[in-house]
């Protein structure tokens, strides 16, 4: 234990992020019993999703949080269009989520728009 112990920076955290990212990456790069290139995919963005949710082990969780132009509202509004609130959206686990049915629209297993 450090006696002169404080709190990480926002650089040293998100370089944390983006290592651990990477190393999920050579992870599922390596990963033999995933051969499909499309599960390897699936994998990689469901165990992102969990360092989110804090359930990597790693890193304690985040929120994300929309984080809108000032001006996003008003100009939508104008256009008729919706717009982006401030608004956190991972309250539940995100990785919990990424395998519910109609959970995620996948264009390239279903019509371009539609739910899967």
């Amino acid at each position: 234990m450090s006696k002169t112990a404080r709190a990480k920076t926002a650089d040293e955290i998100r370089d944390e992020i983006l290592e651990y990212i990477h190393r999920l990456v050579d992870y599922w790069d390596r990963e033999s019993q995933t051969p499909n290139t499309r599960d390897k995919l699936d994998g990689l963005a469901f165990s992102i999703l969990t360092m989110f949710d804090g359930d990597g082990g790693m890193i304690p969780a985040f929120d994300i949080i929309c984080s809108p132009h000032p001006d996003d509202e008003a100009y939508n509004k104008s256009r008729g269009e919706n717009w982006y609130p401030a608004v956190q959206i991972n309250e539940y686990p995100l990785h919990e989520m990424w395998y519910k049915p109609n959970a995620v629209v996948v264009a390239s297993q279903a019509g371009e728009g539609e739910k899967k």
